[in-house]
């Protein structure tokens, strides 16, 4: 009788060819950014118009790539999932996805109100936004829910094996089933990855940063341990995608760590 020998690293490495982007994003990318991107954040929660729609236009951006990119993903994840004869995965990692999109849908709701304002649609304040009303709350919530469940049934819907229709394209040679799709849905998960990423390393930044620097290493390792949660938040969220096939090898969790480890090194 002859036991299954488990591969350090998956067969497929879309996963950990990402990891290894954002170790080096992390180590020299980055932290070029961070101001950039910190005087963003402050624009856009300070009521600079321009920097809010800057940054509210690329949340509706990397949303749509998402979205598009889980629609494109299931075909041929299915189809590699049908050859390991494990068609099927548990959803409930995919809990973990919902402080994110939960984020990026008010963003996006944000954006769109704020758009309407400018162009006049709404009724504004004296500070250009959009003035509070019954109506826009309303809209608000429902732009919000139908954003969020419509990614829910996206990430749903990867657990569902193709049909027999299905199928029958993929043996047709259609696009979505072939590499040109695969590669325009991980394009779209990756862009979605990595502007989280930048946000989290500003996050990083923030907090790994001592007002005072003679304060003891008790506050670092608290620093730490709280920023790995935020870590899981904003980077093994959107990553679960490709968790699906690689989440078994123990190469996928070490090329993880290294990232996290990767966005902390030149704080400690």
């Amino acid at each position: 009788m002859t036991s299954r020998i488990r591969h350090f690293l998956p067969e497929y490495r879309t996963g950990i060819a990402i990891d290894i982007i954002a170790i080096v994003a992390n180590l020299f990318l980055f932290p070029l950014l961070l101001s950039r991107v910190g005087d963003l954040f402050d624009g856009s929660f300070a009521d600079d118009r321009s920097s809010f729609i800057t940054l509210g236009g690329l949340m509706v951006l990397i949303l749509a790539g998402r979205l598009f990119g889980l629609y494109l993903k299931r075909f041929s994840l299915q189809q590699r999932l049908e050859q390991s004869e494990q068609t099927y995965f548990p959803v409930y990692f995919f809990l973990l996805n919902v402080g994110v999109f939960v984020l990026n849908s008010a963003f996006v709701v944000v954006f769109i109100g704020s758009l309407a304002a400018a162009t006049g649609i709404v009724e504004t304040t004296y500070s250009g936004q959009p003035k509070e009303s019954f109506g826009l709350a309303i809209y608000g919530v429902i732009s919000m829910l139908a954003l969020m469940s419509g990614e829910i049934y996206l990430l749903w819907r990867l657990s569902k094996p193709l049909t027999e229709g299905e199928k029958q394209l993929r043996l047709e040679g259609n696009w979505k089933y072939g590499r040109i799709g695969e590669t325009i849905a991980d394009l779209g998960l990756f862009a979605y990855m990595m502007v989280w990423q930048v946000f989290y390393n500003d996050t990083a930044k923030l907090f790994m940063t001592p007002p005072n620097p003679t304060d003891d290493t008790g506050m670092l390792v608290g620093s730490t341990i709280f920023l790995f949660i935020v870590f899981l938040i904003f980077y093994v969220s959107p990553r679960t995608v490709f968790l699906i096939e690689d989440r078994k090898y123990p190469g996928t969790w070490l090329f993880i760590f290294c990232v996290f480890l990767s966005s902390i090194l030149r704080y400690l």
